[in-house]
């Protein structure tokens, strides 16, 4: 039931078109109203459960080629709503950290990490959620990203779902092998990726990396290795349309995988996930690896904290230095598979 002390707060009616002090004046459960218009932004930073929603198709947020995140949600966030928004030009789209049952939906997210693309941290991101317990992300398109579609760390529960996702790390500025893709999940339990369309990710397109109980399905991704670009500054490049690494009980069913550089794979699975593998009806993806080699910074403690379904309790700080500091692989971390 909703709140009768609940406000709704018009930003070009109520605050002049100043988002930021609407933003300010808000307070928890209310709605945050955008007009037919673009709003300019350095950085936006949010910290009430509070809902934006705006004009789907004529409501734009620009960051102006914001050096950080043009929109973030801390973790007074919990349970906030952004919709029906437009949000392009800067380092960042959204970052959640911190924030649990955020809803992400109807959203248009464009050239993020395009100009002067940092390569090290959680950069040229257009989604990144961390910490970021029960969220959803629905019925949105993102393209022309520098590094990640969306990346989510830390987390117990999620969906993705009815996303259109294309040309991810267009010049290759980033490591296919090491931290750029289409959606890419790490230290997760219980999230699902589904129904969504994947196309010119010069990357992974879905990788599943270190997480429990991932369920992936319905997916269609077009033309895995088009026109592959490959770093100059990275010699060792595998990808694959969807890669299942290091995981436990994951499923994968349903999904549609075309590949158009037969160097690259539709689905790779690695020993250690085949072992608990639940692999579907997947109209016969054209190549698949399964059981390929596992790579290991702490094999005893990543197969623990793949098969801890509490990302907390998992804890990725214990084999943090391990794992950037080249681990059992060695030499550049750069080169090698995450």
């Amino acid at each position: 039931m909703d709140n009768p002390n609940n406000k709704v707060l018009n930003v070009d009616k109520d605050f002049a078109g100043d988002l930021e002090k609407a933003i300010a004046a808000a307070n928890d459960g209310d709605t945050v109203i955008l007009g037919k218009s673009t709003y300019e932004t350095s950085g936006l930073s949010i910290d009430k459960d509070i809902t934006i929603d705006g004009f789907r198709g004529q409501t734009v947020i620009n960051g102006k080629g914001a050096t950080d995140s043009i929109i973030t949600l801390g973790e007074g966030a919990s349970g906030a709503t952004i919709k029906d928004v437009e949000i392009t030009d800067g380092n960042n789209g959204i970052n959640v950290n911190g924030s649990s049952n955020v809803t992400l939906s109807n959203l248009n997210i464009h050239n993020i990490g395009i100009d002067g693309p940092v390569r090290d941290g959680q950069n040229n991101i257009a989604i990144s959620l961390g910490s970021a317990d029960g969220f959803k992300v629905l019925d949105s398109t993102i393209s022309d990203i520098g590094r990640k579609g969306i990346g989510v760390i830390d987390t117990d529960g999620g969906i993705i779902d009815g996303v259109t996702l294309s040309d991810i790390n267009l010049a290759a500025e980033h490591s296919q092998s090491f931290d750029a893709g289409g959606i890419k999940l790490f230290n997760t339990n219980d999230v699902t990726i589904s129904d969504n369309k994947l196309s010119g990710v010069n990357a992974f397109n879905i990788w599943d990396d270190i997480t429990s109980n991932t369920t992936i399905e319905g997916n269609e991704i077009t033309g895995v290795g088009d026109d592959f670009l490959a770093p100059e500054y990275n010699s060792f490049v595998r990808v694959a349309g969807i890669y299942v690494e290091k995981t436990y009980q994951s499923t994968v069913d349903n999904n549609k995988v075309t590949v158009g550089n037969d160097d690259f794979f539709a689905f790779d699975a690695t020993e250690f996930s085949t072992e608990t593998l639940v692999l579907g009806d997947n109209n016969e993806f054209p190549s698949t690896d399964i059981g390929s080699t596992d790579f290991w910074a702490n094999e005893e403690i990543e197969k623990r904290v793949a098969i801890t379904e509490d990302p907390d309790a998992a804890d990725f700080s214990l084999f943090e230095d391990d794992y950037y500091n080249g681990g059992t692989f060695g030499g550049d971390t750069s080169t090698v598979p995450g």
